[in-house]
């Protein structure tokens, strides 16, 4: 099997330990509550590791009371779209975002604009008073890196009162990021070997949101309902792997994206899909003119290489919407498959790949009369 699939999900690392409620009053339940403890502060040390700007002194540091845990990516994205919306629902605001952004982004702010609850707003005309900016790290469908910096620097030149928010899925403990500029960091563990069903936010103190869910008062009354401990230790444990190995990984994972680009030397009429020439090394998006994006996603699969057509949020309903919302053509978005890697593929899975790849593609172009 090659999985070539990491932007979806990866493979966990590690197992599931301490299957206590932290909120229990026992000594197995203070012993999960430590736990957590720890947990958040080594994410909050974490991302201090990984900003760029992390020597600057007038930037204040991450700090683990910041740090909010959540079911994953999706819920941490709509808990800062709609529970900044929420919060400012009697002063009004103003929500920012691509069309092209992860559905977990576009469908909160749709709802909250639909609803009267937010109105939308443009890069090109930001308004005055409260607004939300939400943008990904790292483009799930090309692997775009957004210059958050020079983004948030734009915005806040005309209005110093935006907040930004980014969607740190597709970057956490992949690439570096400068912190300085950021409100909101969203991160989910089955992105980074973590297990599925889990994830966080980090959320810089003095942000006002308003929780989603209400109960127990868990995560500083922002997330009610009982802590997935084991899930975030063991997603803790691989963000410390993978951090810790960060700039040998993107160069071990930057040989395994140029060995498939190189399938644009070898066949025809064969597309890169990107915005930019700044896209991450664990993103390739191609483009295999003459061949549906689908068929060939499901001969590859039958041949054991495991590749998508985009964010499986969005690929059973409306298969390559970003991509055509980038400004691509049709025929070049629905001939597009993703290939997404992890610091565990190998070179040689790449090559493997590269040679079924290269067959079939040529196998379902001869039968069109493509060739």
């Amino acid at each position: 099997m090659i999985y070539f699939d990491n932007a979806s999900t990866t493979t966990p690392i590690g197992s599931p330990k301490l299957f206590y409620n932290p909120s229990s009053p026992h000594t197995l339940g203070i012993k999960a509550e430590r736990a957590l403890r720890e947990a958040r502060g080594k994410i909050a040390s974490t991302l201090n590791d990984l900003n760029n700007h992390s020597n600057n002194m007038s930037h204040k540091k991450v700090t683990s009371n910041e740090i909010i845990f959540t079911s994953g990516g999706t819920e941490s994205n709509n808990l800062a779209i709609l529970g900044y919306v929420l919060a400012n629902i009697r002063k009004g605001s103003n929500l920012i975002s691509a069309a092209y952004e992860h559905p977990s982004i576009t469908g909160p702010a749709q709802l909250a604009c639909e609803q009267k609850w937010a109105n939308s707003a443009s890069f090109e005309r930001i308004p005055p008073g409260n607004a939300l900016i939400s943008v990904s790290q790292i483009n799930h469908e090309t692997g775009d890196i957004n210059n958050i910096s020079e983004i948030a620097a734009g915005i806040k030149e005309k209005n110093p009162d935006v907040l930004i928010h980014v969607d740190g899925a597709q970057g956490f403990c992949k690439e570096k990021i400068n912190l300085s500029e950021i409100d909101i960091y969203t991160f989910s563990g089955h992105k980074i070997h973590g297990p599925l069903g889990v994830g966080g936010l980090w959320m810089r103190k003095g942000i006002n949101l308003s929780p989603l869910t209400y109960g127990g008062g868990q995560e500083l009354g922002m997330r009610a309902g009982t802590e997935n401990a084991p899930g975030i230790i063991q997603m803790t444990e691989a963000m410390e792997i993978l951090a810790s190995r960060i700039d040998i990984s993107h160069s071990h994972v930057t040989a395994i994206k140029q060995a498939l680009l190189n399938l644009r030397d070898i066949l025809p009429d064969v597309e890169v899909n990107s915005l930019s020439e700044n896209t991450s090394p664990y993103i390739l998006n191609l483009s295999f003119l003459g061949v549906k994006g689908e068929v060939l996603v499901h001969a590859l699969s039958e041949k054991g290489v495991f590749v998508s057509m985009g964010a499986a949020c969005r690929s059973r309903k409306k298969p390559h919407g970003a991509l055509e919302l980038m400004g691509f053509s049709s025929e070049r978005a629905q001939s597009a498959i993703r290939f997404s890697f992890s610091p565990f593929n190998t070179l040689e899975e790449a090559e493997q790949a590269k040679g079924i790849v290269i067959d079939e593609a040529k196998r379902f172009r001869k039968m069109k009369g493509f060739l």
